[in-house]
């Protein structure tokens, strides 16, 4: 059996019998604590993944003069996307208006958002110390910036750093190998959380945002199926539904976690296994895109800032509506580490558009969960359409295969 069919089979399972067990009940904590054990284990992968790869990813480009070729295109591509989502978003919230009818009166305070100042964005960029690098959790520029400086370090280094460049490979094989190995696995894990999380969910929570809810699924659509998958056909000929049913496993588990870095170990794996790009070309690019690569939480960003609007009897011009939009481009510059991308967005917009309340948030925060599982799948469809573009410009694809791992 296909592996996308045994992890749509566990996803729909869980979902049906998740649906039958009332919140609150014990049956749940067993589900819970199988399903963490999996996205612990991704998790855990995910730094030894992107480290030892994207030394092999640098020392490759930069050998062949094409990194900061390859790093602006990157860059650009991650930056268009974000802004057309932005678009996208505001503009569907706009005219299909999902705050009419909602009772502002029925949320309680909003939590406190934390926003990342600049200075101090920039400076977790470098690592205090060895023992600072590796408990970064998700710092994924750190990560890629000791990348590069191991990267230069070895090319400078010459005939003396061959023993530790093979090292470098061999540790990077391993643990590609074991990411695989655990990836088997994943059905099971994925079943049991889904299974949590329908438990967990009940349709009072859902209710009063589900056209919002709907509308950013809408968005979603739009942004994977039409402006995702076009760019990656006009750009590669890649047939777009080869393209989407080659990241479907990863998108599947973008959707259970909610978060783009518990998908990476699969999406690397998906890039390399079924689009056939080279590792050592496209490792760089996922990890830059897992940090920066944020369409899906623009997109969900632009609709729910509309929706406060029209909840509040608010009317943005078209003015602010592109202000709205380069204000949600220019925050997600500093996400990197950030889970709850959408609601750190919007609390950003709020703060800024002095016509819109600061406290607004608060509004979608008992629906935050599902609206980042939407965004979630958005974003990882946005990386790996990126990373295959670049993989293909650089003739680093040995063709489709969609072999047994998908």
């Amino acid at each position: 059996m296909k592996f996308w069919i045994k992890m749509l089979a566990g996803l729909f399972m869980g979902i049906i019998i998740g649906s039958y067990i009332e919140p609150g009940s014990l049956s749940l904590e067993p589900l819970r604590i199988a399903g963490a054990l999996f996205f612990r284990l991704l998790n855990f992968a995910v730094f030894p993944l992107l480290f030892f790869s994207a030394v092999r990813c640098i020392l490759h480009l930069k050998s062949n003069k094409k990194l900061f070729v390859v790093l602006a295109k990157s860059l650009g591509y991650f930056i268009l996307l974000t802004v057309v989502g932005a678009t996208v978003g505001v503009v569907l919230g706009d005219v299909l208006i999902p705050g009419a009818g909602i009772n502002v009166e029925e949320f309680e305070s909003p939590m406190v958002i934390q926003y990342p100042e600049t200075a101090n964005f920039i400076l977790h960029m470098i690592p205090e110390s060895i023992t600072a690098f590796i408990k970064s959790g998700y710092g994924v520029i750190a990560i890629l910036f000791v990348s590069y400086l191991l990267a230069v370090g070895i090319i400078l280094a010459g005939e003396d750093s061959d023993a530790f460049h093979s090292m470098i490979i061999s540790i990077d094989k391993t643990v590609h190998r074991l990411n695989l190995m655990v990836m088997e696995f994943l059905p099971i894990g994925i079943f049991a959380y889904a299974g949590y999380t329908m438990g967990f969910m009940t349709a009072d929570m859902i209710m009063p945002h589900l056209k919002l809810i709907l509308i950013i699924i809408a968005g979603s659509f739009i942004q994977i199926f039409i402006i995702h998958a076009l760019l990656v056909f006009s750009l590669t000929k890649l047939n777009p539904f080869k393209f989407i049913h080659a990241v479907l496993p990863a998108t599947i588990i973008g959707y259970i976690s909610g978060n783009r870095y518990t998908a990476y170990p699969v999406l690397v794996e998906t890039i390399e296994h079924n689009l056939g790009a080279d590792r050592e070309v496209f490792t760089f690019i996922s990890g830059l895109g897992t940090a920066s690569s944020l369409s899906g939480s623009a997109l969900a960003a632009g609709v729910s800032t509309m929706f406060v609007a029209q909840v509040y009897g608010l009317d943005l011009s078209v003015y602010l509506q592109i202000i709205i939009v380069l204000l949600i481009t220019i925050a997600t510059l500093k996400l990197d580490g950030t889970r709850d991308s959408s609601i750190v967005l919007l609390s950003v917009i709020l703060s800024q558009i002095v016509k819109l309340p600061a406290e607004g948030y608060a509004l979608i925060i008992g629906v935050a969960g599902v609206i980042y599982q939407i965004e979630t799948v958005v974003n990882i469809t946005g990386t790996a359409a990126v990373s295959y573009i670049i993989a293909n410009s650089e003739d680093a694809v040995s063709g489709i295969k969609l072999k047994d791992f998908i």
